[in-house]
């Protein structure tokens, strides 16, 4: 491929602005698990254009929103402003090479966002978000699942692992996880749940779309 798949984040946030607004339901529930385990430092890793970061925000939480995408950023940073909330720090950087110091976060969300990609891109996202979580640190993150609609289709490059299968995100690699691939990534955790979800949801034109994922929830 001509293009770094990680720029084309940069494109389609400057050509469609904000692609989603409402939050998911998994962050609702992150939020409620960071809550009553006395998370109060919270990295939303892969934050897009900030809808999920907001929502942690204005629920209390002092919240990092990082994101490869500079456009993504700029959006986030100018939704926080207008919104007076102070407690929303942005930063660009690489998921997979994060520049902050060991032990740095009670708890890190990511969602909708491992699944671009391959599974190496994976396994280093998920020893970043190891080293960067506090002892007893809280995660949940979710994965697409071979279960979807979209897995098969397109060129698939490496097991799992497909581009030109996602309309409107056709240069960026899409992997389709496993509950037993799971298991291995977060093997060093001292506590996983994995669960089944569908996410439901309408894009820009009015279309309906099925998302089929699992939802890891890992403690340290």
């Amino acid at each position: 491929m001509n293009i770094i798949w990680e720029q084309e984040w940069d494109r389609i946030y400057k050509d469609q602005g904000e692609v989603q607004f409402d939050v998911l339901p998994t962050v609702i529930v992150a939020a409620d698990i960071f809550k009553r385990n006395g998370c109060k430092t919270i990295m939303d890793l892969g934050c897009g254009t900030g809808r999920h970061s907001i929502y942690l925000a204005q629920k209390g939480f002092k919240v990092y929103a990082t994101d490869i995408s500079e456009t993504g950023l700029k959006i986030t940073k100018s939704k926080a402003e207008n919104l007076n909330l102070s407690n929303i720090e942005v930063k660009q950087h690489d998921m997979r090479d994060i520049p902050f110091a060991d032990n740095s976060f009670d708890g890190i969300l990511c969602v909708w966002t491992t699944g671009h990609g391959t599974l190496d891109d994976s396994c280093k996202n998920v020893n970043e978000i190891y080293r960067l979580l506090k002892p007893n640190g809280i995660a949940v993150i979710d994965y697409v699942s071979i279960y979807d609609e979209n897995y098969g289709k397109g060129k698939e490059i490496e097991k799992d692992t497909f581009v030109n299968n996602v309309e409107g995100e056709e240069n960026i690699p899409h992997h389709y996880s496993t509950t037993e691939e799971l298991k291995e990534l977060y093997s060093n955790f001292s506590h996983i749940e994995i669960t089944p979800i569908d996410y439901h949801f309408f894009d820009n034109y009015g279309g309906k779309h099925t998302i089929k994922a699992f939802v890891v929830i890992s403690i340290k």
